[in-house]
C-alpha cells in the first residue's frame, strides 16, 4: 500500500510538472524551484509531505509554491488506493491507472487555464494503445465515432472546446465502446447537475466550465459502475 502511494504521488508530481511543459529537457532536467531555480533536495520531492514541511514555500527564495501540486497529489494517492479499498467493476487497472494518471493532473490544468496541451493528448493515444494492446480499438467504429464528437463541435462550438473533442476522441480508441458511452453521457449528467449548482451560488454569470474535471470524474465512477450501467442500460447483456 506504501508503495502505491508513493507511485501515485510521484507520478501526481511529475505529470502535472509535464503538463505545463512540452519541451524535451523537461525529462532530463533536474527538479527545481520555478523562481529561483534552486534544485530540489528528497524532502522536497516527497509528495504531500514536501509540501507541508516547506509550508508551501520555496526554501532558499520564499516563493510560494503552486497549490496545485499539493491538491493534484492528494488527489491521486487517494485514487491510487481506492482500487486496494473497492474493487474495480471494469476491471482493468492497467487503464484506470493510465487514466487517473494523465486525467487528474490535466482537469487540475484545464481548471487554471482552460486548455488542453495537446502534447499530454498525444501520450493518452500513445500510452493507452500499447497497454491494451489495441485491444479496444475499432477502426470502423471509432472512426464513426470520430466524426459524430466532430459534428457535435460544430453544432455547439462555442459551448464547448475542440481540445474537449480531441480528448473524447482518444477515448474512444483506447476504450471499449460502452464503456465510452457511458462516461460520455455521465460527463454531461455530472456537469450540467454542477454547472446548475455553481450558477446558483456564483455572483457572476458562468460563461465557460472546463470540462476535463467532469470528464475525469464520469470516467472514475464508470470503473466502479460499469457492471450497474450495464445491467441498468443493456441488461447485462453486453
Amino acid at each position: 500500500m506504501l508503495l502505491i502511494m508513493t507511485m501515485g504521488g510521484v507520478l501526481a508530481s511529475f505529470m502535472y510538472a509535464l503538463t505545463q511543459n512540452s519541451h524535451i529537457n523537461f525529462l532530463t532536467r533536474r527538479s527545481s524551484c520555478d523562481s529561483c531555480d534552486r534544485t530540489l533536495n528528497v524532502i522536497d520531492l516527497i509528495p504531500v509531505v514536501g509540501f507541508l514541511i516547506n509550508r508551501g514555500r520555496c526554501k532558499a527564495c520564499n516563493t510560494k509554491i503552486s497549490i496545485n501540486y499539493f491538491f493534484v497529489e492528494l488527489i491521486m494517492i487517494s485514487l491510487f488506493l481506492l482500487p486496494t479499498i473497492t474493487p474495480l467493476a471494469y476491471d482493468n487497472l492497467v487503464l484506470y491507472y493510465l487514466l487517473v494518471s494523465i486525467l487528474i493532473p490535466l482537469s487540475i490544468y484545464d481548471y487554471e487555464t482552460m486548455l488542453i496541451p495537446l502534447h499530454m493528448l498525444l501520450i493518452l493515444l500513445v500510452t493507452g494503445l500499447f497497454l491494451t494492446n489495441f485491444i479496444n480499438f475499432d477502426p470502423f467504429l471509432d472512426l464513426i465515432i470520430v466524426g459524430l464528437l466532430h459534428i457535435f463541435y460544430f453544432i455547439l462550438k462555442d459551448k464547448i472546446g475542440y481540445g474537449d473533442i480531441q480528448l473524447f476522441s482518444v477515448l474512444t480508441v483506447i476504450t471499449p465502446l460502452d464503456f465510452f458511452i457511458f462516461s460520455f453521457l455521465f460527463t454531461y449528467i455530472i456537469g450540467g447537475i454542477a454547472v446548475i449548482v455553481l450558477d446558483l451560488i456564483s455572483k457572476k454569470r458562468l460563461v465557460k466550465v472546463p470540462l476535463v474535471p467532469f470528464i475525469a470524474t464520469s470516467l472514475i465512477i464508470t470503473f466502479f459502475l460499469y457492471i450497474d450501467y450495464n445491467d441498468i442500460y443493456f441488461g447485462g447483456h453486453l
